[in-house]
């Protein structure tokens, strides 16, 4: 099994923080362009906030003396990168408020992966986590909508990093592991947090609920309603000996 630790890369003093996402917008049962909007403006904003970090990141290495021209040019490469996720993000949204069907295709879902990690990288840098990952040996390949996919594993691995922003007293850590079995990609993303509040379990998938201002049962309902049209499931359970473990299923090809 492919085991990989994601270390967030050090960073130019002084950059502006990059702004809390919090989970992503519910679209199952939607009420209105109110809900339209709060969904789109959650599916955005890790993106969006990549955007403005790695821009302000490359006008800061162009400012050096010498100017530092090849760290400003990753910095911009991010910044297209993260550009094109969220228009990709927008159109997926736009595509589940008109229960339009997705774009299904053969992918790597490693590759899937490694495409979110500069989305984390503030995140996981300002608040001091380890991201690690055990994925499935022989890079097994997905049959999905490839957008939709990212949108699920950002969703579930930012509320993973949420989870733990009040932890104190041990390393805090999120492990993202997958593995195939009889026909079935089976995800999990665990975190070593103070869990969930057994008041909120009940409510937890529900559209627009939340337990907190950015809303990760707004995240939760649209990663459902994603893998209901996948053919696929998600369930949460308490993680050992801390936290909450988020699983998710797809069908292989």
């Amino acid at each position: 099994m492919a085991s990989m630790h994601y270390f967030p890369q050090q960073q130019d003093p002084g950059l502006a923080q990059a702004q809390r996402m919090g989970g992503m917008g519910g679209m199952g049962g939607m009420g209105g362009m109110g809900e339209f909007a709060a969904s789109v403006a959650h599916e955005v904003r890790q993106p969006l906030a990549a955007i403005a970090l790695n821009a302000d990141a490359a006008l800061r290495w162009l400012d050096h003396d010498p100017p530092r021209l090849d760290e400003a040019r990753a910095a911009l490469a991010l910044v297209a990168s993260a550009g094109s996720h969220a228009s990709a993000v927008l159109r997926s949204v736009h595509g589940l408020a008109c229960h339009a069907p997705g774009s299904h295709v053969q992918f790597v879902a490693d590759d899937a992966v490694q495409e979110l990690l500069p989305l984390l990288r503030a995140p996981l840098q300002r608040h001091a986590i380890d991201l690690q990952t055990r994925l499935a040996p022989g890079r097994p390949l997905l049959h999905a909508d490839p957008v939709q996919f990212r949108q699920v594993l950002l969703n579930l691995l930012m509320n993973a990093i949420e989870a733990l922003q009040g932890t104190r007293g041990r390393p805090r850590t999120v492990l993202l592991s997958s593995r195939l079995d009889e026909g079935v990609q089976h995800f999990s993303i665990a975190d070593n947090g103070a869990g969930i509040a057994p008041q909120a379990v009940g409510r937890l998938y529900h559209d627009l609920y939340s337990s907190k201002p950015d809303g990760m049962g707004m995240g939760l309902a649209i990663c459902r309603r994603i893998l209901d049209a996948h053919g696929g499931r998600l369930w949460h359970a308490p993680g050992a000996p801390h936290g909450t473990v988020f699983h998710f299923t797809l069908p292989a090809p």
